[in-house]
């Protein structure tokens, strides 16, 4: 459907750059217009964040026409992305993917709902990005790999073809993964490392090659209680 209408939801950093690339789309004509952020601690923000209004919080949307309306739950980390969905979903709420006109993605390549595509990044012919995934600055997606949903792949990350991204995998800055790799649900690559073999779910890794350090139990990103201003 093509939403004429579209609210962020979080007010950190990550959402304001999300607000830049929301109002370059509807500059490109290839976008809705962006009204405003919403989050749940309104006493922290002033009226207006780099020039757009910052709306309240949650209780903004009883008031609100829906029809033709969006939202992006823009906050960084993946397990606080996935409550703010689940909760907007509860709410009846649809969503907006917010793909940067100076993204390169290819006609072959598949974007889910909710999708954040940063400047620079590249996402390949027959490339999947799951709902809600994010693909950050400069990073790239190569072909037949994909990123399952509430994925984040940091600055500069590269994976390489048919490596396979589980849920909530958190990437770090200029990590790597070599092609045919596949990295379990919610697991954490650390900036700068490259991942040569498979990774389980629920594991932090880092280094080159990529060494498994922790083991996290399974559903910890379920006991994430701080929302993050979202």
């Amino acid at each position: 459907m093509p939403w004429k209408r579209v609210v962020i939801i979080g007010a950190g950093g990550h959402a304001r750059e999300i607000a830049e690339i929301l109002r370059d789309q509807a500059r490109e004509g290839a976008g809705p217009r962006l009204l405003g952020f919403v989050a749940d601690d309104p006493e922290n923000y002033p009226a207006e964040i780099g020039g757009v209004p910052f709306l309240g919080d949650w209780s903004w949307f009883d008031g609100a026409d829906l029809r033709d309306l969006a939202v992006v739950c823009a906050v960084g980390l993946p397990q606080l992305r996935k409550r703010l969905v689940e909760r907007a979903t509860a709410r009846g709420l649809k969503f907006a993917k917010a793909v940067s006109p100076l993204a390169y993605v290819s006609p072959e390549a598949s974007l889910g709902e909710g999708v954040m595509v940063f400047p620079h990044a590249f996402a390949s012919a027959g490339s999947l990005v799951g709902d809600h995934a994010v693909v950050n600055v400069g990073a790239s997606v190569s072909h037949d790999t994909r990123v399952s949903r509430y994925g984040t792949l940091g600055p500069g990350v590269r994976l390489a073809g048919r490596v396979f991204v589980g849920e909530g995998c958190y990437l770090g800055v200029g990590s790597s993964v070599i092609n045919r790799v596949s990295i379990g649900e919610w697991t954490t690559v650390g900036g700068g490392a490259c991942v040569t073999m498979d990774l389980p779910d629920n594991v932090t890794a880092v280094g080159v090659p990529a060494r498994v350090i922790k083991t996290k139990k399974t559903g910890w990103h379920e006991e994430t209680t701080d929302l993050g201003g979202g």
